[in-house]
């Protein structure tokens, strides 16, 4: 009697294993399935909201390591710094409804706080004609903003592009306005016509007044700005870059001050200026071929100035770069060097500045065969030749493009 009593039991426990054991099956079967249906519902429900919209994110940091000195002009000792810095972080946004229209947005840190550096809407016209109005990059020397941040040959650009960007449009290179923009494989074309001073301040370029009591609502400015870019990439000579720009700024902004300008009232010391630009580039992009060479002539001419204490002046400034990089480790690293030449030709008796720039890049993603900006070291020099004061800076800088 005992034996299939023992039987009993032990089936019975089996049951009933058997059943929790399926039970828990059964529970690990349907917890995917019922996550991927919610998922699936999520999913279903954004795309029946805004089923057109494209989101693209993407962004840049770059932290720095750098070393400065600069000899005192005074009897002292000279000034050095050296220490950890961060030169750009970056966030980009578009948004694209139906591929045609949409919207850019760039946030750039600026201290503890977040600038909104871009802010335009775009629409496609067709595959290479776009529209666009905001606040964008408008056309100018391609050494400057049209090179892009995450381009730049050495860890900062063109020293006569910098030249021309603080004495010419300021505001890193950026305004209000409409433009066309149109870029095939080998023409690249863009008309802009806009403020002639991108500064936020509504009293300055951001004119958005509402109400018709005072239509004015900042400093009086007596033109707008248009501008012109072209280049052209000619296909029986691979990677050859030729273009130009030409602008004319009739708002007269603050950049426009000329040396000593400062303490004069701002209608009667600031200029309009006639910009223009030329260049021929043999590889423009870092890491693009083995030997790389970059040509650059940068030119303003600023309208007359007359009045008390300033005597009748005029400046026409110009400034030439050349640049040469040579490949290395199958093109994951490059060797670079630049001379530089600015003349503000103040009076046709301006000091020239000579600027000399060298360094390396290595480029980790290209390692692995990715694009050789989104992983990349950065080592450069940069000193000014003819100044007594015998500045050096010294850069270590690291590039996250994602």
């Amino acid at each position: 009697m005992e034996a299939p009593l023992c039987y009993q039991t032990i089936n019975a426990c089996l049951r009933v294993s058997r059943a929790r054991l399926a039970l828990f099956v059964l529970s690990i079967s349907v917890l995917p399935v019922g996550a991927s249906l919610a998922h699936a519902q999520e999913t279903t429900d954004a795309e029946a909201k805004r089923p057109d919209v494209e989101l693209t994110l993407g962004g840049t940091l770059q932290p720095r390591f750098s070393h400065g000195r600069l000899d005192s002009m005074d009897p002292g000792p000279d000034r050095e710094r050296t220490g950890f810095g961060l030169r750009r972080a970056r966030l980009r946004a578009t948004a694209t409804l139906a591929e045609r229209a949409g919207a850019y947005f760039q946030l750039g840190a600026a201290g503890a706080s977040v600038q909104l550096l871009d802010a335009e809407v775009f629409f496609d016209v067709t595959d290479a004609l776009r529209l666009r109005a905001g606040r964008f990059t408008v056309a100018q020397p391609r050494a400057f903003q049209l090179t892009s941040h995450k381009q730049i040959d050495l860890t900062a650009r063109a020293a006569i592009a910098r030249r021309w960007g603080d004495g010419a449009l300021g505001n890193a290179g950026r305004d209000f306005g409409l433009e066309a923009f149109y870029e095939t494989n080998r023409f690249t074309a863009r008309a802009a016509l806009h403020n002639g001073n991108g500064s936020w301040d509504r009293a300055l370029g951001n004119y958005r007044e509402d109400e018709v009591g005072d239509p004015i609502g900042g400093l009086h400015t007596r033109g707008v700005a248009v501008s012109a870019y072209g280049a052209w990439r000619p296909a029986a000579l691979p990677r050859v870059e030729a273009g130009g720009y030409a602008g004319y700024n009739g708002a007269r902004n603050r950049a426009t001050l000329p040396p000593g300008g400062g303490a004069s009232p701002l209608e009667d010391a600031t200029r309009p200026y006639a910009g223009y630009s030329g260049h021929l580039y043999w590889g423009p992009r870092p890491g693009s071929q083995p030997v790389r060479l970059k040509a650059d002539l940068i030119g303003t001419r600023y309208g007359a100035l007359s009045g008390e204490g300033t005597g009748d002046l005029s400046q026409h400034a110009l400034g030439a770069s050349l640049l040469g990089a040579v490949g290395l480790f199958d093109r994951s690293a490059e060797l670079l060097a630049r001379a530089e030449r600015y003349d503000p030709r103040l009076d046709s008796d301006g000091d020239a500045t000579d600027y000399l720039s060298a360094g390396a890049s290595l480029s980790l993603s290209a390692l692995r065969g990715r694009p050789y900006e989104r992983q990349r070291l950065t080592l450069s020099y940069a000193t000014r030749l003819d100044d007594e004061r015998n500045p050096h800076l010294a850069v270590l800088q690291a590039q996250i493009v994602f």
